[in-house]
């Protein structure tokens, strides 16, 4: 893996301590392990309610820079790695749920690198006629505003939205308050 996950993840867990103080990071000794940095331990209910919700980010394997979000409800603050859950998400529906089950797609992913303009770069220089292979820009893909620009912004872009996202698909759904839902 290149930087970026690393890089990303620094600044997402700097953000989630000032807007989602509730979001705590976790390294669990777990089958199939979430990689160091990449799993998040909401355990605020587990006393009221007897549930735990973990928000994981999972970078892919097979695209450099692009990741999805995977939310599990737990009966443990100490087993986040669930099998997908059956149904739709609630703050009492067990198991693992692909953000995509918040936001009514069949795929969601935030694209940090633009892969598609290093391919294109790439063939250009060898001189070789580009192959088609499709456009990959699509809304099933979240990408920043511009690729140009350094890649903290791109970053802080990506958090932006992926926080938008949790504030106004995710948490409701799971009737997690944030400060913006919370009582005044």
């Amino acid at each position: 893996m290149a930087h970026e996950p690393k890089q990303f993840l620094k600044r997402l867990a700097a953000s989630w301590q000032r807007e989602f103080p509730f979001l705590k990071p976790v390294d669990l000794d777990e089958v199939p392990r979430i990689p160091k940095g990449c799993n998040f331990l909401c355990d605020a209910y587990g006393t009221s309610r007897g549930y735990y919700y973990f928000v994981a980010v999972d970078f892919s394997p097979k695209r450099r820079g692009q990741f999805s979000v995977h939310i599990a409800v737990s009966h443990s603050p100490k087993e986040s790695a669930l099998d997908p859950a059956w149904g739709e998400p609630s703050p009492t529906t067990t198991g693992s749920f692909g953000i995509t089950k918040f936001i009514g797609k069949q795929q969601f992913a935030w694209a940090l690198v633009d892969l598609e303009a290093e391919r294109d770069a790439l063939f250009a220089k060898l001189g070789t006629p580009m192959p088609e292979l499709g456009n990959n820009r699509h809304d099933r893909i979240w990408r920043p505003s511009t690729y140009d620009q350094p890649f903290d912004k791109i970053a802080d872009e990506a958090i932006a939205h992926l926080n938008h996202m949790l504030r106004t698909k995710v948490f409701p759904v799971l009737e997690i308050e944030t400060r913006e839902s919370s009582p005044a």
